[in-house]
C-alpha cells in the first residue's frame, strides 16, 4: 500500500475487465482504471463529472486482515511444508522414506488436478460458499490425516496421499476466493501480492511437526476444530458476490449461493464457453505460458538442487557435510516469499505489468544459471534467486488475472493457468533426467521469447490505453 491517495478513487468501473471492454465504453474511467496504475482524487476528476464514490462500509483493512490470517494458516501452501510433514511419517506412523515421498508426490497429483477442477465454481457459486465449501474439504483431509497411524500400510498408501491433497484442495478454494477482497483497495495489485505472500507463509506451518513433542494424531485433531472456526469467519465476512465497482465492504448473514438465488448465472456450458473464448486470445495464452514457464524453471532448480550442489561438492573435493547448511536453509529461503511479494505488486500498481514481465525473465535466468554455473560457495545466491523467482511468478498469476479479468472469470481463468502449469511441468520432470546445460538450455531461451512477446503486447496495450486517454481530455477540453 505505497499509495497514500484517497481509497477507491478510481474504481469507479471495474479495473478488472477486459482492453477488449474499453472500446464499448463511453466512460474515460475504464480507459483510466485500465492503465494499471494509481491515480489521486484530485486527478481523476478532472476526467470525471462528479466527486468519486465514496463506498462507506466497513473499514476494507478489517476484511484484509481476516483474509490474511486464513489464507497464512489455512490455505493451499500448507501442504508445501513437506519436509517437516514426511519426517513426522517416519517418527509417528512407522512410514518408510520412500513411502513418505510417495505420500508428498501422489498427495500433489490429487493437490493440482483437484485445484483444475474446482476452480472454475468460483464464478458459480460466489466466493462466500465457494471458500466455505473449500474448508469442509480441507477439515475432512485433516481428519483422514489424523487417522495415518491406524490405517494398515495398503490403506495408508490411499488414503493419506489422499487427506493430503485434500488439505490443498480445500485451501486452494479458500485463496481464490479471498482474493477478491484486493478489489476494496486502490492498490489492488499490492493487496493481491500480499495475499499471495500469506499463501506461501502457510508452507511453514507444517514445520511444527518437526518438534518431537507434538504428536502427529493431535496436530491434526487440532486443526479440524482451527478449521471449523475459520468456516464461522468466511461465512460471516466474506460476500455472496465478488466485490466490484460501488459495492460496499460489510458483514452479512448467509444467503443462498449465487448459481441458485440468480436465473442468469452461468452454466457450465457457459463456463466452457468462456475458457474458449480466454484461449482465443492472444494476451492469454503469453501470460498463461510464460507464469507456467516461469513456475516449471522453479521447480525444475528445487528438484535438481540437492543433486548439483552434491556434485558441486565432489569436484571441488568437499566433505559432503559441506552441504548440510544450503539442504538445511533451502525450505525457508525458497519459499518465504512474502518479504518480496508485496513490493513486486506495489510495482504492478505503479507502473504496470511489463516491468514485472522483465523481472521474471531476469529471475528465471539468475535461478537457472547460477545453479548450473556457479561454485559450492555461491549456491546461496541460488536459494535467493529462488524465492525471487517464486515471488515474481505467483505474484504475476494472482495480479494478473485479478486485474486484466472481470471478477466473475477469476476461477475459470485460474483453472486454466493450473492447467497450462501442469502441462509444462512435465517438460520440467523430463529435464530433471537431462544434463544440467542442456536443461538450462532449454529452459531459458523459450522463457525469454515469451517474455518478450508478452512484453510487446503489454506495452502495446499501454500505447491504446494512453492514447485514448489523450483523446478523451482533449475532447473534455473542448
Amino acid at each position: 500500500m505505497a499509495n497514500s491517495q484517497t481509497p477507491y478513487a478510481f474504481r469507479v468501473e471495474s479495473p478488472p475487465r477486459s482492453i477488449d471492454c474499453v472500446n464499448s465504453s463511453s466512460s474515460l474511467s475504464s480507459a483510466v482504471a485500465l492503465r494499471g496504475r494509481s491515480f489521486s482524487a484530485e486527478r481523476f476528476a478532472t476526467f470525471q463529472s462528479g466527486p468519486p464514490v465514496d463506498r462507506g462500509g466497513w473499514h476494507p483493512f478489517v476484511f484484509l486482515g481476516v483474509a490474511l490470517l486464513l489464507s497464512a494458516s489455512m490455505s493451499g501452501g500448507l501442504i508445501f511444508g513437506s519436509s517437516p510433514f514426511e519426517e513426522a511419517l517416519l517418527r509417528d506412523c512407522g512410514y518408510g522414506i520412500e513411502d513418505a515421498t510417495a505420500v508428498w508426490g501422489r498427495g500433489f497429483q490429487v493437490f493440482v488436478v483437484g485445484t483444475a477442477i474446482s476452480s472454475p465454481f468460483l464464478d458459480y457459486m460466489g466466493p462466500r460458499w465457494f471458500a466455505s465449501l473449500g474448508l469442509c474439504v480441507e477439515c475432512f483431509g485433516h481428519h483422514i490425516l489424523a487417522g495415518t497411524a491406524s490405517y494398515s500400510r495398503e490403506r495408508g498408501r490411499k488414503f493419506v496421499p489422499f487427506g493430503y491433497g485434500m488439505v490443498g484442495i480445500g485451501g486452494n478454494m479458500l485463496m481464490l476466493a479471498s482474493v477478491q477482497f484486493s478489489q476494496l483497495f486502490d492498490n489492488s495489485c499490492t493487496v493481491a501480492a500480499i495475499l499471495s505472500g500469506a499463501y506461501q507463509f502457510a508452507g511453514f506451518i507444517f514445520t511444527i511437526l518437526a518438534a518431537p513433542s507434538v504428536d502427529f494424531r493431535a496436530f491434526f485433531e487440532v486443526y479440524q476444530f482451527i478449521t471449523l472456526a475459520g468456516l464461522c469467519l468466511t461465512l460471516l465476512c466474506y460476500p455472496d458476490e465478488p466485490y466490484g465497482p460501488q459495492r460496499l465492504g460489510r458483514c452479512t448473514w448467509p444467503s443462498l449461493p449465487k448459481c441458485c438465488k440468480d436465473s442468469s448465472a452461468r452454466t457450465g456450458r457457459a463456463i466452457g464457453l468462456q475458457c474458449c473464448s480466454h484461449l482465443g486470445k492472444l494476451r492469454t495464452w503469453l501470460f498463461l505460458l510464460s507464469f507456467a514457464w516461469g513456475a516449471t524453471s522453479g521447480g525444475w532448480c528445487t528438484g535438481a538442487f540437492l543433486g548439483e550442489v552434491s556434485k558441486k561438492a565432489e569436484a571441488e573435493a568437499q566433505s559432503p557435510v559441506a552441504t548440510k547448511p544450503l539442504v538445511a536453509w533451502m525450505p525457508f529461503l525458497s519459499n518465504a516469499t512474502f518479504f518480496f511479494t508485496p513490493g513486486i505488486g506495489a510495482l504492478i500498481d505503479s507502473w504496470g505489468f511489463v516491468p514485472a514481465i522483465h523481472l521474471l525473465c531476469v529471475a528465471v535466468l539468475a535461478s537457472v544459471l547460477s545453479l548450473v554455473l556457479l561454485p559450492l560457495a555461491w549456491q546461496w545466491l541460488t536459494l535467493l534467486s529462488l524465492n525471487w523467482l517464486q515471488a515474481v511468478t505467483y505474484t504475476l498469476q494472482f495480479t494478473y488475472i485479478a486485474r486484466k479479468y472481470a471478477p466473475d472469470q477469476f476461477g475459470t481463468v485460474m483453472a486454466l493457468s493450473t492447467l497450462v502449469q501442469s502441462a509444462v511441468n512435465l517438460v520440467g520432470l523430463y529435464l530433471l533426467t537431462s544434463r544440467p546445460l542442456v536443461a538450462a538450455t532449454i529452459l531459458i531461451f523459450p522463457c525469454i521469447c515469451l517474455c518478450q512477446l508478452w512484453h510487446w503486447k503489454e506495452r502495446r496495450e499501454q500505447t491504446e490505453r494512453r492514447a485514448m486517454t489523450t483523446m478523451s481530455r482533449d475532447e473534455s477540453a473542448l
